[in-house]
């Protein structure tokens, strides 16, 4: 089925007419007269979409981007142009859209999911799942009306989660939420968008980068740059530079072009691939456990005391206790940007040699601890999560005996860095002066 999904738009458009008066606009109603004035909110929009796409969708308010949604999501009509989707659309355009401020958590989840076409033994048998991944707990049972906003974006996220949609669109709701929500997200829309499609509109750059393998820039409601994310994003930074220095209007020519977007999505890189570089514990795979809630205790701490406010450059100990028995057992971590980027990754493979030598007959441990000391590199301001795990020396990477994603987390408040993923400390530099006869 997923290699049927498909979206394919030509030439998409949609303009509006500027009525003076209500008047006009109820003749325009009845007799289909055109108003003097009109507005092109979008023009000349063209897309193939397969697969494996992560598209992100970035511009300034008001060029046009939900306009562009809404019409993918079928709830606007396009004036222009011809648009063929194949597959389960599932759309999150507004924070709590179709919520009934009188009706429970509970009742609006199966009535959004009813809106998705789930059939209501579908529904009975998701609910849970629904609400494991929310987080709202006993709050499902109370009217949304005393609903944070991030209970709401977490309850409507998690419907649209899982009504085993096809496509799946985003616009600006993942900022909302703790960080085990957001982190839950990110992978979510990763795993996601490994067989299926997402369409991600933000104003968050650094989002785009880090999730999606292709991008628009729309600009007055026309695509002003596409291609791969880095391009298109350093594109739309030159020209916010330039209109903020100037005052003037800049108009998209040459090199970034929609022609410059690549159909076929195996060319680039997707957002499927490890970011664990090939290392031992793969923390990016749905790992299978062989016994859930082994590890009884993770700790992260700074001389002695926990860590949960951080500026960079400390060193830190983080600290993981289990209770099972293993032959060889080893531990592993990775920690995680905002973006549920992997930043850093170790294990403890060939600590627990002596085990091994000890021979078949030694007696595995019933419990045991790992501790790593590292110290944390200079990282951009944000909230960061430590995921572990502990596994059998020499199992499958996709197995381990169990593993908690966002076991720790802290939050940076940075000095030290204004691009990249992290900074290294420096002790000290030095200037040399080269011999040229040397």
């Amino acid at each position: 089925m997923s290699s049927e999904i498909r979206i394919s738009a030509r030439d998409l458009g949609k303009v509006y007419d500027l009525h003076d008066r209500p008047t006009a606009a109820l003749s325009a109603v009845m007799f289909g007269r055109h108003a003097p004035r009109q507005k092109w909110a979008l023009r000349d929009f063209s897309m193939e979409a397969r697969p494996g796409d992560f598209i992100g969708i970035i511009g300034r308010n008001g060029a046009g981007k939900s306009t562009l949604l809404e019409i993918l999501a079928g709830t606007r009509s396009p004036s222009t142009g011809t648009l063929e989707i194949v597959g389960r659309v599932a759309a999150l355009l507004e924070l709590g859209a179709g919520f009934n401020p009188d009706f429970t958590g509970l009742e609006n989840a199966r009535l959004c999911a009813a809106a998705y076409g789930l059939s209501p033994r579908q529904i009975g048998e998701k609910m849970p799942a629904i609400i494991e991944f929310s987080g709202v707990g006993d709050f499902m049972d109370r009217p949304t009306r005393e609903y944070s906003s991030g209970m709401f974006a977490r309850l409507a996220f998690s419907v649209c989660a899982h009504c085993d949609a096809d496509i799946l669109i985003v616009d600006e709701i993942l900022g909302v939420g703790d960080v085990r929500f957001q982190q839950k997200s990110m992978r979510f829309l990763r795993n996601f968008a490994r067989d299926r499609i997402v369409l991600f509109v933000s104003h968050n750059e650094a989002a785009v980068l880090a999730l999606c393998n292709r991008a628009f820039w729309i600009d007055d409601g026309a695509i002003a740059a596409a291609g791969h994310p880095k391009e298109v994003v350093h594109a739309y930074h030159r020209a916010t530079a330039r209109t903020a220095d100037e005052g003037a209007e800049f108009l998209s020519s040459g090199g970034l072009g929609p022609e410059a977007l690549p159909l076929d999505p195996s060319a680039e890189s997707g957002p499927g691939e490890s970011a664990s570089g090939g290392s031992w514990h793969d923390f990016d795979s749905d790992c299978r456990r062989l016994r859930q809630g082994a590890i009884a205790r993770v700790s992260l701490t700074r001389g002695g005391s926990d860590a949960t406010m951080l500026a960079g450059g400390e060193m830190l100990t983080l600290c993981i206790e289990w209770s099972v028995g293993a032959k060889s057992p080893c531990a592993a971590f990775a920690l995680r940007d905002p973006m549920s980027q992997i930043v850093a990754y170790r294990d403890s493979s060939g600590v627990f040699d002596a085990f091994e030598e000890a021979g078949p007959a030694a007696e595995a441990p019933e419990s045991g601890s790992m501790s790593f000391e590292f110290r944390l590199p200079f990282l951009p301001s944000g909230a960061y999560a430590i995921d572990v795990a502990v596994f059998e020396a020499g199992s499958a990477p996709d197995t381990c005996i169990d593993r908690l994603d966002v076991a720790v987390s802290f939050q940076v408040v940075s000095r030290h860095i204004s691009s990249g993923l992290a900074n290294v400390p420096l002790a000290g530099a030095e200037i040399g002066i080269l011999d040229a006869a040397s």
